[in-house]
C-alpha cells in the first residue's frame, strides 16, 4: 500500500505526543512493506528528525514551493498527490493545508484523519470536510464518540486506535530509597497542561516536609516561570529540570520514578501517560473527559483527581509516600495496564483501518469540488488580491 501522510507541525517548536508517535507508526508501516511519503512544512524539528531517519521514508519538505496562501497551496499539493497515485491520504496534524487539499483529490484515493485530542482543533475540520473523508481515527473512546455525535460521522467509519509505546519487559523494581521519586513528562505550557499546578504541588510538598524529587521532562513557553518559581526546590535538589529528552532517556527516567503526574485540563489519549504505565509508574492524573478514565481505575492502578485540585494531588502523593506497599502494588497494576499498548498492536490496527478505507472508497468514491468553501479557521478577512500583493512584496524584500 502507498500512503501519503501529512503533518505540517513537525517543524514547529511545540512537539508533543501527536508528533512523537509518528516515527513509530511510520517505521511499523515500512516494516510491513508499505510505501510512505511524509509531507511536512519544512525540515522536521530536531526532536523528531532523528527518529524519522529511515532510508525507505520519502520525506517531502517543500512540495508547495513558495506558495504560502492556503487557497493557492492546496491545488499544488493535490496535484502532486494525484500524480503520485497513493492508495491513501492520511492527515495526522495539519491546521489548514492537509484539510483544504481534500476537495481537490482524486476520488479513488482513500482519506483518513486522526483526532489526537478532545478539542475543536480536531473536531472542526472533520465537521467541515466530512463529505471528503473516508474514515476517521480517534486516539480515545471519547474522541471517537465526539466524531459520531458532534461531527456526524457514521459510527462504522470511525476507528479507536490508542497510541502504542515501548514497554518495560519486567515488573518495576521496588524503590529502596526513602525519597519518593515523582516525574512530569510533557510540554511546559498552561492552557492544556496546567503546569502552574505542578509548581504548586512541588511547593506544597516542600512545605509539608515530604522527602521527594520531582523530575520535569519537557520544554515550552512556561519553562522560565517554572524555573523562577521553583528556584529554591531546584537549589536543594528536590526539583530537576531535564528539558527535552529523546525517547530512550524519557523511558529511563520513567523506569527510575515511582509516581507520574498529569495535571492537564484536556487530552486525547496522553502518550506520556501510556509510557508511564508501561514503565511501571503509578499515575496521579486529572478527571478529564478523554483518555484518563479509560486507562486509570482510581485506587487500583493510579488515582484520578479533579482538575486544578492541588490539595488532592498532594494528598495522594503523601498517601503513597507513607504506604510503600500500596505504591508497589499500584505500580505493578499500572505496568500490567501499560503492557496492552505496544507499538506492534497500534501498527496492526492502523493497517486494518487503512485496508477498510481503501475498500470503502472503491464502493463509495468521493467527489471532487475545487470550489468547496474554506473552513472558518482558514478564511482571511483580507481579499485574495491584497494577500497576494503583500506576499509578493515580502518576497521582493527578502
Amino acid at each position: 500500500m502507498r500512503i501519503v501522510i501529512v503533518d505540517t507541525t513537525l517543524n514547529g517548536k511545540v512537539i508533543g505526543g501527536a508528533q512523537t508517535f509518528l516515527p513509530g507508526l511510520i517505521s511499523g508501516l515500512i516494516s510491513a512493506r508499505d510505501e510512505i511519503d511524509l509531507v511536512t512544512a519544512g525540515s522536521p524539528n530536531n526532536k523528531v528528525a532523528d527518529a524519522l531517519a529511515n532510508p525507505e521514508l520519502n520525506l517531502i519538505t517543500d512540495v508547495i514551493g513558495r506558495s504560502k496562501i492556503v487557497e493557492d497551496a492546496a491545488p499544488i499539493l493535490a496535484s502532486w498527490v494525484n500524480k503520485s497515485s497513493p492508495d491513501l491520504f492520511l492527515i495526522s496534524v495539519s491546521p489548514d493545508i492537509g484539510w483544504v487539499t481534500l476537495p481537490h483529490l482524486n476520488p479513488s484515493i482513500a482519506t483518513v484523519s486522526i483526532g489526537h485530542t478532545d478539542s475543536e482543533t480536531f473536531y472542526l475540520p472533520v465537521r467541515h470536510y466530512r463529505p471528503f473523508l473516508t474514515r476517521a481515527i480517534g486516539v480515545s473512546e471519547q474522541v471517537c464518540s465526539s466524531f459520531v455525535n458532534d461531527c456526524n460521522l457514521d459510527p462504522d467509519s470511525v476507528d479507536f486506535i490508542p497510541y502504542g509505546v515501548e514497554r518495560r519487559e519486567e515488573k518495576p523494581p521496588e524503590n529502596e530509597e526513602d525519597m519518593l521519586k515523582l516525574v512530569y513528562v510533557g510540554r511546559l505550557e498552561e492552557e492544556q497542561k496546567r503546569v502552574s499546578d505542578i509548581v504548586a504541588i512541588a511547593k506544597r510538598l516542600s512545605d509539608a516536609g515530604v522527602d521527594y524529587r520531582l523530575s520535569i521532562v519537557g520544554d515550552g513557553e512556561e519553562m522560565p516561570m517554572m524555573r523562577q518559581e521553583l528556584s529554591n526546590e531546584t537549589a536543594n535538589g528536590k526539583v530537576v529540570f531535564h528539558g527535552w529528552l529523546d525517547g530512550d532517556a524519557v523511558r529511563a527516567e520513567l523506569c527510575s520514578s515511582d509516581v507520574f503526574l498529569l495535571t492537564s485540563a484536556y487530552e486525547g489519549f496522553c502518550i506520556s501517560l501510556i509510557e508511564a504505565l508501561a514503565n511501571g509508574c503509578c499515575p496521579i492524573v486529572t478527571d478529564i473527559r478523554s483518555g484518563n478514565s479509560q486507562l486509570i481505575e482510581s485506587g487500583d492502578n493510579g488515582f484520578i483527581v479533579p482538575i486544578g485540585d492541588v490539595d488532592a494531588f498532594v494528598e495522594k502523593i503523601r498517601f503513597l509516600d507513607r504506604d510503600r506497599m500500596a505504591l508497589i502494588r499500584m505500580r505493578e497494576k499500572a505496568w500490567e495496564t501499560g503492557k496492552q499498548y505496544g507499538i506492534d498492536g497500534m501498527v496492526e490496527r492502523y493497517r486494518a483501518c487503512f485496508e477498510k478505507a481503501v475498500e470503502q472508497v472503491k464502493i463509495e468514491p468521493k467527489n471532487i469540488d475545487p470550489e468547496y468553501p474554506l473552513m472558518e479557521t482558514c478564511r482571511s478577512r483580507y481579499p485574495m488580491w491584497l494577500r497576494k500583493l503583500k506576499k509578493r512584496a515580502i518576497s521582493i524584500t527578502k
